[in-house]
C-alpha cells in the first residue's frame, strides 16, 4: 500500500501535463498578486516549495537574477516541467525532489530572503510547518503563502458527506485552512509579521457531474489517502454515483463549483 507522500507524488507524476490546462491557468490573479507583494530584488535567494510546473517559480527567477531561486516539489515529472519552462526563458532554475515539510527541516537557519509555499499546505500538518518558516527567513526577507481554504468546492464536498454518512464512513475535514486568519496566526508564532492577507473567489462552470470528477482527478484537487481504501472494482461506481449526484447542482450555465483561496505575505523584522 503507498504512503500518504507516495499517493501525492504519483498523482501528480501522472497528471504533471495536464496540471497547467486543469488548475494553473485558473490561478493568474492571486498568483501574480503573491509574486507582487514578496518585492523580489536582484540577488536575492529563493525557495518555492510546492513549485508545480514553475510558472511563477520562473517569474521569480527573473525577478531575482542574478540571484537563485531553489524549485522544490515532491513531483519529479512538475520538476521536469519547472526546469524545461526555465532552459525556454533562457534560465537556470535549481530544483529538488523533496516534500516541503522535509526541505524545511534540513534548511539552515536564515538561509533565504524568500520563501514561498503555493497549494501546499494539503499535503503537510501547516499549523506546525508554517511556524518553521521564520527560522529559514533572513531578517528583512518575506514569506509567501497561497492556499486554498475548507470553503473550496462546496458542492462537491457535500455530496461526499452525504455518501460518507450514508456508507458509514468517517468524513474527512478538508486538510487546509478555514481563513487567511489562521494562516497569519501560524506565521506569527514563528516570529513573521503579516503584510498583507486576502481572499480570491471564483467559480468553474462544468458541462456534467462526470465533467466535475473527472476534474477534481486531473487538477489534482483530490488526492486524499483515504481513496486508498477502496479498491479499483468498488472506487469506480463510488465515482459513477459521486458524479450522478452532482448534478442536483446544476444551474442555466452548468454544474459549478466554488472555490475560495487565502493569499498571505509575512516580513521578517
Amino acid at each position: 500500500m503507498q504512503s500518504t507522500d507516495q499517493l501525492v507524488r504519483s498523482v501528480y507524476d501522472r497528471i504533471a501535463e495536464l496540471y497547467d490546462d486543469r488548475w494553473g491557468r485558473h490561478m493568474r490573479l492571486p498568483q501574480d498578486r503573491l509574486t507582487e507583494g514578496l518585492e523580489l530584488a536582484p540577488g536575492a535567494r529563493c525557495v518555492d516549495l510546492g513549485c508545480g510546473t514553475g510558472v511563477e517559480t520562473v517569474e521569480m527567477l527573473r525577478r531575482v537574477a542574478p540571484g537563485e531561486v531553489v524549485g522544490v516539489d515532491c513531483s519529479e515529472e512538475m520538476l521536469r516541467a519547472a526546469r524545461a519552462r526555465a532552459a525556454a526563458a533562457g534560465l537556470t532554475l535549481s530544483t529538488r525532489r523533496a516534500e516541503a515539510e522535509a526541505f524545511l527541516r534540513r534548511a539552515g537557519a536564515s538561509s533565504f530572503d524568500i520563501v514561498t509555499l503555493r497549494f501546499c499546505l494539503a499535503y503537510l500538518d501547516w499549523r506546525s510547518a508554517l511556524p518553521c518558516l521564520g527560522r529559514v527567513v533572513r531578517p528583512g526577507g518575506r514569506a509567501g503563502i497561497l492556499t486554498n481554504l475548507s470553503s473550496s468546492t462546496p458542492q462537491a464536498y457535500a455530496v461526499y458527506c452525504r455518501m460518507a454518512d450514508e456508507l458509514a464512513l468517517d468524513r474527512v475535514k478538508l486538510p487546509v485552512p478555514d481563513s487567511a486568519g489562521q494562516v497569519s496566526e501560524a506565521l506569527e508564532r514563528g516570529g513573521l509579521c503579516t503584510v498583507e492577507a486576502w481572499t480570491h473567489r471564483f467559480r468553474l462552470w462544468f458541462g456534467s457531474g462526470a465533467q466535475v470528477a473527472a476534474w477534481l482527478q486531473e487538477s489534482g484537487f483530490v488526492t486524499h489517502a483515504a481513496l486508498r481504501e477502496f479498491p479499483p472494482e468498488m472506487l469506480q461506481p463510488l465515482c459513477d454515483e459521486f458524479a450522478a449526484r452532482l448534478e442536483a447542482y446544476r444551474e442555466p450555465d452548468g454544474i459549478p463549483l466554488d472555490f475560495e483561496l487565502a493569499g498571505v505575505i509575512a516580513a521578517q523584522p
